[in-house]
């Protein structure tokens, strides 16, 4: 008889737990993760405090050599790529710039920078496609009516007219509201 941790199931679930976790201390290394903390008034390895079932919970990743410790396996103070759960090795193979099979915390740091700056160009690139006109705005024309009843609360000014800073702060907002 097969023990319930041990079927296919959990087993994914579990991959897929290490691998959002470790996805999102990489994505929130660096500065992000030092403010997060000192504005929780905590530090950054620090698990988040429990919640009620259903409620968000805000997610205070750990820095890239906690992470490391933590997934490290074998205990020998490094993370080899081989160590990781198989989706995680194919994400972050390629974060091993020098090739020596192990990810530092020093590659793990570039790949979250690269990966933020890779997201960052394609939601401006979502917003220029949304932008018919190319005048820096969204409006209800350009989004439609279902969708600007969605977005139009992040209209600070109330001129109609939606720009990617007003959406920033409209979603970093409801983000700090959500941890809350």
């Amino acid at each position: 008889m097969t023990s319930p941790l041990s079927s296919n199931k959990t087993q994914s679930a579990i991959r897929r737990f290490v691998l959002g976790s470790f996805l999102s201390a990489a994505v929130l290394a660096g500065s992000g993760a030092a403010y997060a903390a000192s504005s929780a008034g905590g530090t950054a390895d620090t698990p988040a405090p429990r919640h009620d079932k259903g409620a968000r919970r805000e997610i205070r990743p750990m820095d890239p050599a906690s992470r490391i410790k933590h997934l490290d396996k074998n205990g020998d103070g490094k993370l080899a790529v081989a160590e990781l759960p198989e989706k995680a090795q194919k994400r972050l193979g390629n974060a091993d710039t020098n090739k020596d099979g192990f990810l530092s915390a020093d590659e793990l740091k570039a790949r979250a920078e690269q990966h933020k700056k890779t997201r960052e160009a394609r939601q401006k690139a979502r917003f220029a496609r949304k932008d018919k006109n190319g005048d820096g705005f969204l409006t209800r024309d350009e989004v439609g009516d279902k969708r600007w009843e969605r977005v139009k609360a992040a209209d600070g000014n109330r001129d109609n007219k939606l720009s990617a800073d007003e959406l920033r702060t409209a979603h970093a907002a409801r983000k700090q509201k959500a941890a809350r």
